[in-house]
């Protein structure tokens, strides 16, 4: 093991005094100091035991394998339950080892066994197998849970949200239609439907009710009240699909959250169902029904047409709709058994069996004999009179067939009602866990976008989704560096790490990003940090560089983005105590080469002379200045002052005249 030693302990915080100045910085004092050094030529080699062999039964057969079989069966066993006292993992384990038991067996006799040991076989299987089995285990595991898609927590009975918060937001979804739908399916198109659907019942019953029954008094006040409900229920039902969504009709915004609410929409809800109900049972009366023959026949039909109605209005709670119904029906039953508009007629009716037309003429027969009338009498009666027997002159079998139907009516309106509320609540269990899904799902698509674009620029993510590669040269690009020369003075890795001038160095690296979302800079974009050195270019996005009035718009804002990066490292020097930072920039332009290199941890950076000459424009430059070569300064000298520096040296370059940025010229503008 080679011998570490370590010079921090020789690097120490002291604060110098500037005479110049008259103050006090802080800065390292570093004191050289010679340590070790070794190349590597080799790994050590060691001596691997064989693993222990032991013999195991599978499936009563019986087979030599390592010691690892065991361990890897009771970790199966610990991970899922038992199934039949076997653990499921173990079970698909011993099933995948006893066919590659078989497999090398049968290689075996064909092969050398010396070639590959059994050691490396078994983990080999185990390392590819094993982890596959484990997986297979919980996608079947996961099957239980996919249930509550078709077995949402509902209670059976009151068909209610077992789930508070559930039950709520299932009661509010008619005003907060988070989907944005505009279709018949959406909660307030869906509800306008049936109030839609009600008013043509009820326009359709009071039609057959002006027709057939007499306009009596009670009937006209009743329908001309009903009308207008059910005109101003349509009006409330335009008015919540317009201002649901919209909320400038703020006059409106407070009947409909108030006409909106779960209570009042059941409550209206059962209103609008039994009016038709209540309109047909208006035009009762006695001598309504003795003087028109079938009209209680079609009073009955117009009772079961509006018992049919309760149905509608399926987004509302099923037992109150049921209930009304019930109440309806009884009514009716009430009306036959109990009422009797024809008490003669009811006394002759008594002697009546059966219900045949033959009995009923036989009965019309006797009567008249009983009354002294001969029997030319019952050829005078019209034929339709002869199977007529009223509803509502006392009890006969018919009343029983009646009783029976409206039972039966009732029964099917309830389980109908159950069945519609049932099938509404689960498409809405349904659709809510899909739509929250959908959140999760856009949640993590909207922060992997957010990371890819914080780690390549828009533009360039979107051709590499498709592609997977990029590459592009682009001309007239600016590209600085902008480095804290004297960072590394004060950076201390025997205090906390170094953790506390890291946390320093990222609050100032923030600054300068901020400074990236201001209008003004919208073609400036950073390429990457090396260390404390932050490089930035602008004209790499083509669209946003065609859209300026000046064709080096994006050079001008370049260098200002340079002068807002001196103007942050001043504000945060005076924010901190006895941290002097200083700023050198380089600025170069010209033809660069933009690419990305990665397949998965992806790196957008640029390349070319443009790069290393305004590097070295940084290296060389002065202190808290911007310092670019010539050909930058005469492009950039319409708009804006240079002084020249010198000459100085190059690297590959060679000498090359220098220039510092003073300042834009009065007047001059570029956007």
């Amino acid at each position: 093991m080679s011998e570490k030693r370590d010079n921090r302990s020789d690097k120490k915080i002291v604060e110098a005094y500037d005479k110049t100045t008259s103050t006090y910085t802080v800065k390292h004092a570093t004191w050289d100091k010679k340590i070790k050094t070794y190349f590597i030529v080799g790994r050590k080699k060691k001596d691997v035991p064989k693993s222990e062999t032991v013999v195991v039964a599978i499936d009563g057969d019986v087979a030599t394998q390592s010691s690892e079989h065991d361990n890897l069966m009771n970790d199966a066993g610990k991970e899922v339950g038992d199934v039949n006292g076997v653990s499921t993992t173990a079970m698909l384990v011993k099933s995948h080892l006893n066919n590659s038991l078989n497999e090398l067996n049968h290689a075996d006799s064909m092969q050398d066994l010396d070639r590959e040991p059994i050691d490396k076989t078994w983990t080999k299987f185990r390392n590819i197998n094993y982890h596959s089995d484990k997986q297979l285990v919980r996608l079947v595991e996961g099957v239980k849970e996919r249930e509550m898609f078709f077995k949402p927590p509902i209670n059976r009975c009151m068909l209610t949200f077992e789930e508070d918060e559930l039950e709520e937001n299932y009661r509010d979804h008619y005003m907060e239609d988070q989907h944005n739908q505009q279709t018949i399916s959406a909660p307030k198109y869906h509800s306008f439907l049936e109030i839609f659907v009600s008013f043509f019942v009820f326009a359709i019953i009071s039609a057959f009710c002006f027709l057939v029954f007499d306009r009596q008094l009670p009937w006209i006040v009743f329908f001309c009240i009903s009308f207008v409900l059910e005109i101003l229920n349509i009006v409330r039902s335009v008015l919540t699909i317009k201002y649901a969504e919209n909320r400038e009709g703020s006059k409106w915004i407070k009947m409909i959250n108030i006409t909106s609410a779960w209570y009042f929409r059941n409550i209206l809800g059962v209103v609008s169902a039994s009016i038709p109900m209540a309109g047909v049972f208006s035009n009762f009366s006695c001598q309504l029904m003795d003087n028109t023959q079938w009209c209680d026949r079609f009073f009955c039909f117009c009772i079961v047409v509006s018992l049919l109605h309760y149905t509608n209005f399926t987004t509302l709670s099923s037992w109150m709709k049921s209930i009304f119904a019930l109440l309806a029906g009884a009514t009716l039953i009430v009306l036959i058994a109990v009422i009797k508009c024809s008490p003669d007629v009811a006394d002759n009716l008594d002697n009546v069996t059966t219900v045949s037309p033959s009995v009923m003429t036989t009965l019309v027969y006797v009567n008249s004999t009983f009354i002294n009338k001969t029997e030319l009498t019952l050829l005078v009666l019209p034929d339709q009179d002869k199977n007529y027997v009223p509803l509502f002159a006392g009890f006969s079998i018919l009343h029983i067939e009646i009783i029976l139907d409206m039972i039966l009516l009732i029964v099917l309106i309830t389980f109908l009602n159950y069945e519609s509320e049932t099938s509404y609540r689960h498409n809405y269990y349904g659709d809510s866990q899909a739509w929250k899904y959908k959140q999760i799902m856009q949640e993590h698509k909207d922060q992997a976008d957010w990371l890819l674009h914080n780690i390549l620029p828009p533009h360039v993510s979107e051709i590499v989704r498709q592609t997977s590669k990029y590459s592009k040269n682009h001309k007239d690009v600016g590209v600085i560096f902008a480095a804290i020369v004297n960072f590394n003075d004060i950076y201390d890795e025997s205090y906390e790490g170094g953790r506390e001038f890291l946390r320093v160095l990222n609050e100032l690296v923030s600054d300068y990003e901020d400074l990236l979302d201001r209008p003004e800079f919208k073609d400036v974009e950073k390429i990457k940090t090396i260390s404390s050195t932050f490089m930035a270019a602008s004209g790499l996005n083509e669209i946003s560089r065609a859209q300026n009035q000046h064709p080096h718009a994006h050079l001008y804002a370049l260098m200002m983005f340079c002068v807002e990066l001196h103007d942050a490292i001043r504000r945060f020097n005076d924010s901190i105590f006895n941290f002097d930072f200083i700023l050198n920039i380089g600025y170069n332009y010209g033809e660069v080469t933009a690419g990305v290199i990665g397949t998965t941890k992806l790196l957008y950076d640029i390349w070319g002379d443009t790069v290393n000459i305004s590097s070295r424009m940084y290296s060389t430059g002065v202190a808290g200045r911007t310092q670019v070569p010539e050909s930058t300064a005469n492009k950039l000298g319409d708009k804006m002052d240079f002084e020249y520096r010198d000459e100085i040296s190059v690297k590959g370059k060679g000498m090359m005249k220098t220039y510092l940025f003073k300042g834009v010229k009065p007047g001059a503008h570029w956007e």
